[in-house]
């Protein structure tokens, strides 16, 4: 059974609803939330519903495996940009303090252990999500600068530019043709040697464009410890922004 909205669809795989996207693209793709187990597949406009659950069918133990992930990991409270709530920045928790002002504009910073927010007393929930948000994309910008030199001299590859947005599936990814990487807003709240990894795994697909045995082996060269620190981001909490 399945449901359509313009080229968004869903199926039934084994008692899982799968979200179909069909776009203008030669490969069929499947991605699994890691915080959700959501299963969702991109593929080419002209792919029957029949090929699309053969070629799923074909990747179903890796779905269940990347499910099993997603229901193991620990899950934290939702936040409501209140007192006493807890963000995490590069591995260490703070404690958020909301303190209201006359002027306007939004303000966030850390000190002894706590997260200060700056607010107008009429901003609301979305506005205090907003001003946090803006102040994690600073905070990795600053991070990314700051292991730029070392991880594109270990990669010995340079891209064009970085960039920073929210994604549901990926640590990051990295665009050959145009030289861009993009990283993971969340990577702003684990250790830095998480972003260090990452940054080197994205660099590396200018070398390798897929994840195969050649990647691999760049891989152990350029960071030794990286199923570890995989290890450690895809099984530990997933913090919300």
């Amino acid at each position: 059974m399945k449901k359509r909205m313009a080229d968004v669809s869903q199926l039934d795989m084994a008692g899982t609803v799968v979200t179909v996207t069909r776009k203008a693209i030669k490969n069929f793709y499947v991605r699994v939330d890691r915080e959700t187990g959501e299963v969702c597949v991109t593929a080419p406009k002209h792919l029957a519903d029949a090929e699309l659950l053969r070629l799923l069918q074909r990747d179903w133990a890796w779905v269940k495996r990347q499910r099993a992930k997603a229901a193991r990991r620990p899950q934290l409270p939702s936040h409501r940009y209140e007192d006493g709530e807890i963000f995490y920045l590069w591995g260490r928790p703070y404690v958020l303090t909301v303190r209201v002002r006359a002027a306007q504009h939004t303000a966030v910073c850390t000190r002894t252990g706590r997260l200060l927010l700056y607010v107008a007393a009429s901003a609301g929930q979305e506005e205090r999500r907003k001003a946090i948000e803006v102040w994690y994309r600073a905070k990795l910008m600053q991070g990314i600068e700051e292991l730029r030199a070392e991880t594109e001299a270990i990669v010995g590859r340079r891209p064009r530019e970085y960039r920073i947005k929210k994604m549901k599936t990926r640590w990051g990814t990295c665009n050959v043709l145009a030289g861009r990487i993009w990283l993971n807003l969340k990577l702003a709240q684990y250790r830095p040697a998480i972003l260090r990894y990452i940054m080197l795994h994205e660099l590396t697909h200018l070398w390798v464009q897929n994840h195969g045995s050649a990647f691999h082996a760049h891989m152990d060269s350029f960071c030794p410890e990286w199923r570890a620190l995989k290890r450690e981001l895809d099984e530990g909490p997933s913090y919300e922004i």
